[in-house]
């Protein structure tokens, strides 16, 4: 008998892309615009260390790729789906981008420039930014969560993300053995507008979620709702919550060892209760927690919040969230 051969399939990030960019929407286009203004962008000076005297400072030469050009080319990469930098340069040359007059440059001025635009500038405008969006009120949710909306000071959103291995195309990255991945990023957003609230980046990609706690803690609100994964599971960051007058919710451990105090509702698909958590004494939980299940097909999901009153968050919203 014959075996099929198949070819092994190459890294997503990695693998060839022939999609052509996305259509530029005007409306998205003009939010940008306003947030990306003229103000942010042109009193800012490009500086980088110099590789061969890391104390001596580089002031970048700026006469076609300019900050504000390079910008533009950086977000429109991301919101526009851009595949190559080939395909970017084309349409620089022949519509422009985010405002931009077109610009006649060739693709290897665009590789030289973002290999050395200095990441701390970016991280800056990403932070002005946020705090940009921060500032601009906040778009109403569905009505049906308007209840839900009303009852927490904030309802938020966080998670982390390793980010993908490194190119190895600079000397650097070739003397590292094995993969080198980007780093771990995590950011919490605000529900249902997913405005940025706070983020964080570290180049540490083994760092573990629950090292940034503590960061994630202040940025919420007394009377918050923090909506989390698996990642941020523990005992004593449940106890911090309600010690602190705020909510979460999350998912439930499969094997966490638990004891039912009182059951709120119960059906033949889904089952309300408050259980009391961290039996043992090396995981102590002090606070009890309500749990709800619901039984999807043949498994029983199952979340976590420390919101015990039914009124202020139903069963159904606590699964929904």
């Amino acid at each position: 008998m014959a075996h099929k051969h198949t070819r092994a399939r190459p890294h997503a990030e990695f693998r060839h892309r022939s999609q052509i960019p996305m259509p530029a929407v005007e409306e998205v286009e003009q939010r940008l615009t306003d947030l990306l203004s003229p103000s942010l962008l042109a009193p800012r000076q490009l500086e980088r260390r110099d590789p061969r005297q890391p104390q001596r400072i580089i002031r970048m030469r700026q006469r076609l790729l300019t900050l504000p050009v390079m910008v533009a080319i950086i977000v429109s990469l991301v919101w526009r789906r851009v595949p190559s930098i080939a395909e970017v340069q084309k349409v620089l040359t022949r519509e422009g981008l985010l405002g931009m007059a077109p610009l006649q440059v060739s693709s290897q001025a665009i590789t030289k420039r973002l290999d050395v635009l200095p990441a701390v500038v970016m991280g800056q405008l990403f932070t002005e930014v946020c705090l940009r969006v921060q500032a601009q009120p906040p778009p109403l949710p569905h009505p049906r969560w308007a209840p839900v909306w009303e009852a927490f000071s904030l309802i938020a959103l966080v998670d982390g993300s390793t980010l993908e291995a490194l190119r190895k195309k600079t000397q650097a990255l070739r003397a590292c053995e094995g993969l080198v991945l980007g780093g771990k990023m995590m950011v919490m957003v605000q529900a249902f507008s997913h405005r940025p609230l706070w983020q964080l980046y570290t180049a540490d990609a083994t760092a573990n979620d629950k090292r940034f706690a503590a960061d994630i803690m202040a940025a919420l609100p007394s009377g918050g709702l923090l909506v989390c994964d698996l990642g941020l599971f523990s005992f004593l960051w449940f106890d911090d919550f309600t010690d602190q007058q705020k909510f979460f919710v999350t998912r439930m451990r499969h094997k966490i060892a638990y004891r039912t105090v009182q059951v709120l509702s119960q059906g033949p698909y889904y089952r309300d209760e408050i259980i009391q958590v961290g039996q043992y004494r090396s995981h102590p939980c002090t606070h009890p927690l309500r749990m709800v299940s619901v039984l999807w097909q043949t498994v029983w999901s199952r979340s976590l919040t420390n919101v015990l009153d039914p009124q202020r968050l139903t069963a159904r919203q606590i699964c929904e969230l």
